[in-house]
């Protein structure tokens, strides 16, 4: 079997020979990424919506990943200047040049990647203070913002779909340690509306959506189930109940993680590792709909690294 057709099939939860391990570069056998330009978090540098990044380091190796920049500017700080903020435009020419160069359509699925599509580009334009604030002060401001977000990502997600996009995965992170940053109820007034015409854009088209959200996300499961999320990531260990997430909803969405980066990966110990991936993959594994990952892409011994693939490639088999 293709790891193509395996990874369509974990996704589908339709009987895949294996499960699909994600390596620390983010790669996953059978499938391959695309990142228009200037879009991702930046090891420094202003991204094409005015965010300014500073303090990123460049990865060394597969198992020293990169370590991502963090904002230090925040160009839309008042929403008073909401109206005459200037909106990069999806349709600009030359962002998505190259993308598509070596690309193999026979042996791979085809995943355009929009990182911050509505929540943590809101954010990222204002501070995270100012949003939280704006979104109890000024909901309504905030919803016309989200909206702009939101019409420029459909953009993207078009522009995608023509180049043979097979998934859009969106990267927008919800929760924290132990909670949504933004409560259930405020997360569904003005984050859903705006997710749902995202996923309704990549499915229209086609194509499967798939959601990277990291920190605390179960009370949000069935919403995103609701508007048509095919895969959820990275259903953070120490932030999510995995047993029950997968008792409620894994006939229902495919998940990709369990693997835990705070603790366990970064300072385990191979044979503990070795173990904690043979009991995610017992718990997570059966009917398919898993993929096996960490839960975040940081630097990790190279040991634990090791540790990690060889389980997976052991433990990891249908049949």
């Amino acid at each position: 079997m293709l790891e193509k057709e395996n990874l369509l099939r974990a996704i589908t939860r339709n009987n895949p020979d294996h499960v699909p391990i994600r390596r620390l570069d983010g790669s996953i056998s059978g499938m391959v990424r695309i990142i228009y330009k200037d879009s991702r978090a930046l090891l420094s540098g202003a991204d094409r919506w005015g965010v300014t990044w500073a303090g990123g380091i460049a990865a060394t190796s597969e198992w020293d990943a990169e370590i991502q920049g963090y904002p230090v500017n925040h160009p839309l700080q008042d929403l008073s200047e909401l109206d005459t903020y200037p909106f990069p435009d999806p349709n600009e020419p030359g962002i998505m040049d190259g993308l598509m160069d070596g690309v193999d359509r026979e042996q791979v699925l085809i995943t355009g990647e929009i990182c911050f599509p509505v929540q943590d580009r809101g954010h990222l334009l204002m501070g995270l203070d100012n949003f939280c604030m704006a979104a109890v002060d000024q909901p309504d401001r905030v919803r016309a913002l989200l909206r702009r977000i939101a019409d420029y990502q459909i953009g993207i997600v078009r522009r995608y779909l023509d180049m043979g996009a097979d998934i859009i995965r969106g990267l927008d992170d919800y929760g924290g340690q132990q909670a949504l940053l933004l409560g259930p109820r405020l997360w569904r007034r003005l984050i859903k509306p705006e997710l749902a015409r995202i996923v309704k854009a990549a499915k229209t088209g086609g194509a499967f959506f798939w959601l990277h959200s990291c920190g605390h996300v179960m009370e949000i499961i069935p919403d995103l189930i609701d508007i048509g999320v095919d895969v959820l990531d990275p259903v953070q260990v120490r932030a999510n109940d995995q047993a029950e997430a997968k008792r409620l909803y894994g006939d229902k969405i495919c998940f990709m993680g369990g693997i835990d980066t705070q603790h366990l990966l970064s300072l385990g110990t191979p044979e503990e590792i070795a173990a904690e991936v043979r009991e995610r993959i017992r718990l997570l594994a059966p009917g398919g709909g898993y993929i096996l990952a960490p839960d975040t892409l940081i630097p990790v011994p190279p040991a634990n690294y090791r540790a990690y693939l060889d389980a997976g490639e052991r433990y990891g088999r249908y049949t």
